[in-house]
């Protein structure tokens, strides 16, 4: 099969996303559910300087203190843009609001901030781009400015033709197009690859993936990565072996249960529903160190809590990423 044929059925999977949602809460072979532990106690770890130190608590939400949100006033762009603070749990929501056009599915995605409080503040809104041969995210920090040109335009997600790759961007120019733009325009930085492991040989279970992001400095800030052609871009880089300035983060394993049918990872309360699309990144080498964990508490809701070195633009494209149709992976 070609991959032109590939990229029709990926594009055909995208119109099935309704009945896909309700094939994965009664497909007990692949579903991830929350299974609950007793908290434990929060261990001292000293925040150590640049890339993760050595600060290595489990993630439950009941043993990291949260993230403060956004001051009065603050830059929001610079905000979304910027890691999570070292030794902090940034606990979000994400809301899919379901949009019809043309007989098609083109979900937008709106991102929370959940307060200790339980108030919500409002972070940034996703929404699938219409008639765009491979999956394509716009990313904005005003829900009702989803243009391209937009002054809210912040960042995209964009796949290849099978939808088992896609790159976070922020909102610079692509380096292809710089010839025809103002010279003083900035050239866009990939904030980080998903990629999800192709089913070659059809059997059902969860997905893997593995999530590749800048790493950081010894001032706890992200190294920016301009590729200015394809050969420099991340995706280039890991084909050919290239790993230096880069983190490679994966997901964690589930679990078999042989009780229940399903595989099951511990999310200590904060996912409640069964879904294929339930996951949590680790480093490969601290599986007690997630990053990143995304599950379904309703038909429309979910959660996203995540922490450093994640600001949460990587975070939200991430989770962006797992909505997506992916037939050539399941």
């Amino acid at each position: 099969m070609d991959d032109d044929d590939w990229g029709s059925r990926a594009l055909a999977s995208c119109k099935r996303e309704d009945l896909e949602e309700k094939e994965e809460e009664s497909a007990g072979t692949i579903s991830l559910v929350a299974t609950y532990k007793e908290d434990e106690e929060l261990s001292e770890a000293p925040e150590g300087e640049g890339d993760l130190g050595n600060f290595s608590v489990g993630f439950a939400a009941a043993l990291l203190p949260l993230a403060p949100g956004p001051r009065l006033g603050e830059d929001m762009e610079a905000y979304v843009l910027r890691p999570a603070p070292l030794g902090r749990v940034v606990q979000c929501r994400i809301h899919r609001t379901q949009i019809r056009v043309d007989k098609n599915n083109y979900p937008s995605y709106h991102l929370y901030l959940e307060s200790a409080d339980g108030g919500k503040h409002f972070l940034l809104a996703g929404r699938k781009r219409k008639r765009t041969k491979t999956s394509n995210y716009l990313i904005s920090l005003d829900p009702t400015d989803m243009a391209r040109d937009g002054m809210n335009f912040v960042g995209k997600l964009k796949s290849n033709v099978l939808g088992t790759k896609f790159t976070i961007y922020d909102n610079g120019v692509n380096p292809n197009r710089k010839n025809f733009i103002h010279e003083t325009a900035q050239i866009r930085e990939e904030l980080g690859v998903v990629c999800y492991e192709t089913n070659v040989l059809g059997f059902r279970g969860p997905r893997k993936m593995f999530v590749v992001v800048p790493r950081m400095n010894s001032q706890n800030q992200r190294i920016s990565i301009q590729p200015q052609n394809e050969q420099e871009s991340l995706l280039s880089r890991l084909q050919r072996g290239d790993s230096h300035g880069l983190l490679l983060l994966q997901n964690k394993a589930p679990l078999w249960n042989e009780n229940n049918g399903t595989y099951v990872l511990d999310f200590h309360g904060r996912v409640t529903l069964a879904s294929i699309k339930n996951f949590q990144i680790m480093l490969p080498d601290d599986p007690d160190y997630v990053v990143l964990q995304f599950g379904r508490v309703s038909p429309d809701t979910f959660t996203m809590d995540f922490r450093y070195p994640l600001c949460p633009l990587q975070a939200f494209a991430i989770c962006l990423s797992s909505f997506d149709g992916k037939l050539a992976c399941e």
